[in-house]
């Protein structure tokens, strides 16, 4: 009798042992899956997180005209575009120029721009929109930093040759004053603060003379803008 039992005892913990094996498995895969996601959803975050940063860089250094001008064109060759078709895309959907770049982005990736105007009619913003259609936050991010560094660039030129870029508005029918929409000032204090100290570098950088804008600190003082004032939207 008490070998049966030392025997049906082994029995069971033997059994025991080979459920608790697949049982520990499973728990291991299923600890990895779970970092695995957590990890590619916070790599995804910061992805997305940068690319904003840099397409809120676009917006802001816009504020001033003779800059914008300067992101118009330097945008329009980027994208193969013609300098005016990006005004008037502005103009019809009322975006700034960070906006737009992410709406031509979203573009590039098949999502039709007719579909983002109606979209952004119904009240939606632009980063709804890109996390609506799956956006390569990375690709926009690194897209983002090349057309900064370009902007800088075509920026620090024109203040050594100011007539070149007078001369280039003029070829391409293209006027600053006439490009602007109301979400142009869609920018906070910091974000127009920076722009001015971008701005600034990139002039000392240059060693020309100071040129005059609206939005330049040094010049004319503060000019914020009404929204920015305001802290404006986002």
């Amino acid at each position: 009798m008490l070998d049966n039992c030392l025997l049906l005892n082994s029995y069971f913990d033997y059994n025991v042992r080979i459920w608790r094996i697949p049982m520990k498995t499973a728990t291991i895969r299923l600890f990895i899956l779970f970092c695995t996601v957590a990890l590619s959803l916070a790599a995804f975050a910061d992805d997305q997180d940068k690319a904003t940063k840099e397409i809120k860089k676009i917006t802001s250094i816009s504020v001033d005209s003779n800059m914008r001008a300067i992101v118009n064109r330097t945008m329009a060759d980027m994208l193969k575009a013609k300098r005016l078709d990006l005004v008037k895309e502005r103009q019809d959907m009322n975006l700034n120029y960070g906006d737009l770049f992410l709406a031509q982005q979203l573009a590039a990736s098949g999502v039709k721009m007719d579909d983002i105007a109606a979209q952004l009619k119904s009240g939606k913003t632009m980063l709804d929109i890109a996390n609506a259609n799956h956006a390569n936050w990375k690709e926009i991010n690194s897209d983002a930093k090349k057309l900064n560094k370009k902007i800088d660039d075509n920026i620090e030129k024109s203040f050594t040759d100011a007539k070149k870029q007078a001369a280039l508005n003029m070829a391409d029918d293209y006027d600053a004053k006439a490009d602007k929409v109301p979400a142009d000032s869609n920018i906070s204090k910091d974000e127009y603060a920076e722009a001015q100290a971008r701005y600034t570098h990139l002039h000392e950088a240059s060693g020309a003379a100071l040129p005059t804008g609206d939005a330049n600190g040094i010049n004319q003082g503060p000019g914020v803008p009404p929204a920015v004032a305001s802290g404006g939207k986002h």
